[in-house]
């Protein structure tokens, strides 16, 4: 062997160049392939859980708050917002007397009680030209200022049920119909955003979700760039991304119809569909669908083990964010929403460090080919001098 080619083939040894997966033992990376002996790749146990997270917490201290950025962006590119929300619901109507503030004088408090009624009749007087024009009905009511707002918007509800029930059927049709056109707005809006949520969740989450995965793989081999988390929306890879996860995710929601059971046993069948697709851009769908019920074949109980045994992280955090928001009257809420970062990407390392095992076993087994999965670090051409 030529000693340029022989560099090259160290610099990707210091490089992590070989694909396979890294375990961990006395405080270091070691590498077992499939250039290792199968018997030995075999005779492992096929999840431990206790090796993949020792290998995920190297994975995520070597390159710590490049993964917390990335866990972050991943994160907004691919939730499903649904509104912001800023501090309660509805509309309310608050009146110009500040019950917080002592009262001083007989003055202050006819001050306050006078732009509390002022307040008050204007509303009502809103109110009324409100119901006016809707149902065409003369609600004819005088605010009593010795009243407090409650108690006059009280009298005011009485009397328009009694304007109401004068009024007869007609207004009661009126009724109906406005029920009845908000009542198809609401159905209409309802389509709207799940037609514009499965659009978003196909040609945006889904590739985004599949360079999320690419980054988290190329971490393990300590090449991994932010972009990677972009890579699915390159030329000639994004379509086939797109036509995998959608044919995947359909036939999971469809299995979900028959007592949700059904789905959660091929959500976990796919498992590693987006897995593959980071690896493989151009394999197909129906392959990897193949690929991945073999991976998880046997193993699908043992996967939602390991999910599960994350539970305890996010109880932690809850209750961290709980103290947070009541010792800080609400202010450390949202920044405290921050410290879920780390979990998650302690999560994602062990999600890779499991399908690094799997995807190694399958090679190793000749269940896959090198062609399929022809792992995450670019390969470069061999030089001959």
């Amino acid at each position: 062997m030529n000693m340029l080619r022989w560099g090259w083939e160290r610099r990707c040894e210091e490089r992590f160049e070989n694909e396979g997966p890294l375990w961990y033992d006395n405080g270091e990376y070691l590498l077992l392939s499939a250039k290792d002996t199968r018997k030995e790749v075999e005779g492992m146990e096929p999840i431990n859980r206790k090796l993949l997270k020792a290998n995920a917490k190297e994975a995520l201290k070597h390159n710590f708050w490049m993964i917390m950025l990335v866990v972050l962006v991943g994160s907004l590119l691919s939730a499903d917002w649904s509104g912001l929300h800023t501090g309660g619901s509805g509309t309310r109507f608050v009146s110009g007397y500040n019950s917080g503030s002592s009262v001083d004088s007989d003055d202050h408090y006819a001050m306050g009680r006078s732009r509390e009624a002022a307040t008050g009749r204007q509303l009502i007087w809103q109110l009324e030209d409100l119901i006016d024009e809707i149902f065409d009905v003369d609600v004819d009511y005088t605010y009593d200022d010795s009243k407090s707002i409650e108690d006059n918007m009280d009298a005011f509800g009485e009397e328009v049920k009694r304007s109401l029930s004068a009024a007869g059927s007609e207004v009661m049709n009126q009724i109906l119909i406005i029920v009845g056109v908000l009542l198809l707005v609401i159905v209409i809006i309802w389509i709207l955003a799940i037609v514009i949520s499965f659009a978003m969740g196909t040609f945006a989450y889904a590739p985004i979700g599949v360079g999320y995965r690419r980054y988290f793989m190329r971490n393990r081999h300590r090449d991994s760039e932010f972009m990677d988390i972009f890579s699915s929306f390159k030329k000639g890879k994004y379509m086939n991304i797109v036509k995998s996860m959608f044919s995947t995710n359909i036939r999971i929601w469809g299995w979900s119809l028959l007592f949700y059971f059904p789905g959660l046993v091929k959500y976990y069948q796919y498992y590693f569909v987006s897995w593959i697709m980071a690896e493989n851009p151009d394999i197909s769908p129906e392959r990897a669908r193949e690929l991945s019920r073999n991976m998880t074949q046997g193993h699908k109980w043992q996967i939602f083990v390991l999910e599960l045994s994350f539970f305890g992280w996010y109880l932690v955090f809850v209750l961290e964010e709980i103290l947070l928001a009541v010792f800080s009257c609400g202010l450390l809420a949202i920044p405290g929403m921050l410290l879920v970062l780390p979990v998650n990407g302690y999560i994602e390392t062990t999600k890779a460090e499991l399908y690094a095992e799997r995807r190694e076993w399958m090679l190793a087994n000749g269940n896959a080919s090198p062609r399929e999965l022809k792992g995450f670090i670019p390969q470069q051409p061999e030089m001959e001098i």
